[in-house]
């Protein structure tokens, strides 16, 4: 372990994990074969290699050494076997998708495999890939020349799956990926707002035109994450109903493993596709004059069944409690020298173990503030336990809607820091932006920083729709506008 005065080696020592030192620069390392070998051993009939682990990688693996502070041209030579596409597209794999491996069953294919498969019959995910992992290293090594190379990728991808929603493949899984892929192209490069809710749109017809039995196995059951919680926040925006929220959704994807195998990030995406339809709900209510006869019937039947989803979140955070007891703890907050964040105003931050329980957390938190604030709509002030001393994190009951919104603000370092990669600021874009709709008016130094914090996802991770300007405020917030 080094000492130099940071705080991520201490919090790796307390944390009860081996810390992998400073790096200064990004490595390009040629992991082609580890990676190809990870993705076979998900397919089903293959057996395990022994030699899996990074200890029994070849000695004399070659390194590309990138410095961010050098300007990059193409091609790189230091290793002629790699070429511009791959190390881009295993960039975007390492920083938005390595570390979720362990999250899926070990008969499904891994994000890995999708993303780096060759096969010549997915022209329209290849392309998409291309897409994605050219403008993912252009904006985050700002690479101009890239950037113009991966709008051309983009618009071919766009017009071949134009083409595929026309044939009969439309519902195959290389239509999926793309859409996944291309949405998330548009959270970075942002050419139109609702382009990237557009995308998520069309991936929610194209899922319910598949049914729940076409993901319970394969890649339909290992983008099952990705799937729902893309399509659940789009919906959260826009405020419609998904059909995500039936029960079929909820069970028959999982039956065959059965349904004890669904992780407690899956336990927590079956509360989050509630939302949208709560929503909805909540905003006709709001329009409807409140003489007309039925709005005593609304009110009645909606604020049980938002009563009850608090209920159901809240048994997901005791269960994650009782699971997790030492995922959490507290620290200093980091000061900054590499990226120009305005000085935290927090006397202590929340670290974690695991980037899992990271962002399952975070996600909870944005969930409760706004069950909470569509009870408040509704009429109904919540009794809150305030203890003489908060939990931190807080447990269910504990502290109000800035204490909340504050407790997602004092996650975000660890997304920032330690868990530093595209997939942890893509993960807190959206918890980020419920906080700030709900931290009080008078907490200026908070809203401050996290204003910055929005222009660093945008600037050095690459996610335009992080920067404040471009995320919904006020009057298009997730509770129309109803602060």
């Amino acid at each position: 372990m080094t000492d130099e005065g940071k705080p991520l080696c201490h919090r790796c020592h307390k944390a009860g994990f081996e810390c992998g030192g400073y790096v200064d620069f990004v490595e390009f390392i040629d992991e082609t074969s580890r990676i190809k070998r990870n993705s076979l051993q998900r397919l089903p009939g293959l057996a395990p290699n022994p030699r899996s682990s990074d200890s029994s990688e070849p000695q004399s693996k070659q390194v590309v050494r990138v410095d961010f502070n050098s300007d990059l041209h193409f091609p790189l030579t230091v290793n002629p076997s790699w070429n511009e596409h791959e190390i881009m597209t295993t960039y975007l794999f390492r920083e938005m998708f390595d570390w979720d491996l362990d999250s899926i069953f070990s008969h499904a294919p891994a994000w890995d495999s999708i993303l780096l498969g060759q096969d010549s019959n997915a022209e329209l995910s290849t392309t998409s890939v291309r897409a994605l992992s050219t403008v993912y290293f252009a904006k985050t090594n700002k690479q101009a020349g890239l950037m113009r190379k991966g709008a051309r990728l983009y618009a071919d991808a766009l017009r071949l799956l134009r083409a595929k929603i026309q044939s009969q493949e439309a519902i195959g899984d290389d239509v999926l990926i793309a859409i996944i892929l291309l949405g998330t192209y548009e959270l970075i490069c942002l050419t139109h707002p609702r382009a990237w809710i557009s995308h998520y749109e069309g991936l929610a017809k194209l899922i319910a035109l598949r049914g729940p039995y076409r993901h319970q196995s394969g890649i339909g059951l290992a983008i099952m994450p990705t799937i729902r919680s893309c399509i659940a926040i789009g919906y959260i925006v826009e405020r419609k109903r998904c059909f995500l929220e039936e029960p079929a959704w909820k069970t028959i994807p999982w039956a065959k493993q059965g349904l004890h195998s669904k992780t407690p990030t899956d336990l927590l995406h079956d509360v989050l596709c509630d939302i949208p339809g709560i929503l909805e709900d909540l905003s006709s209510a709001l329009v409807r004059d409140p003489n007309v006869p039925g709005n005593l019937d609304f009110t009645s039947r909606f604020i049980p069944r938002v009563l009850s989803t608090l209920d159901t979140l809240y048994s997901w955070r005791w269960n994650w409690e009782s699971q997790f007891p030492k995922s959490t703890f507290i620290t200093n907050p980091i000061k900054y020298n590499d990226i120009p964040l305005l000085p935290s105003p927090f006397k202590s931050i929340i670290w974690f173990a695991n980037p899992h329980r990271a962002t399952e957390l975070i996600v909870y938190n944005a969930i409760r503030l706004i069950l909470t604030r569509s009870l408040q709509i509704a009429g109904i002030q919540q009794e809150h336990f305030q203890p003489q001393v908060l939990s931190d994190p807080l447990l269910p009951m504990e502290g109000n809607r800035n204490d909340i919104a504050t407790e997602i603000c004092r996650m975000t370092d660890y997304h920032l820091s330690c868990f530093r990669q595209g997939s942890a600021a893509f993960s807190i874009v959206f918890p980020l932006n419920v906080a700030y709709l709900h931290l009080d008016p008078s907490a200026t130094a908070i809203r401050s920083w996290l204003e910055s914090v929005m222009a660093v996802i945008a600037d050095f991770h690459g996610f335009e729709i992080g920067r404040s300007e471009n995320t919904p405020r006020k009057a298009d917030d997730v509770h129309g506008g109803l602060q």
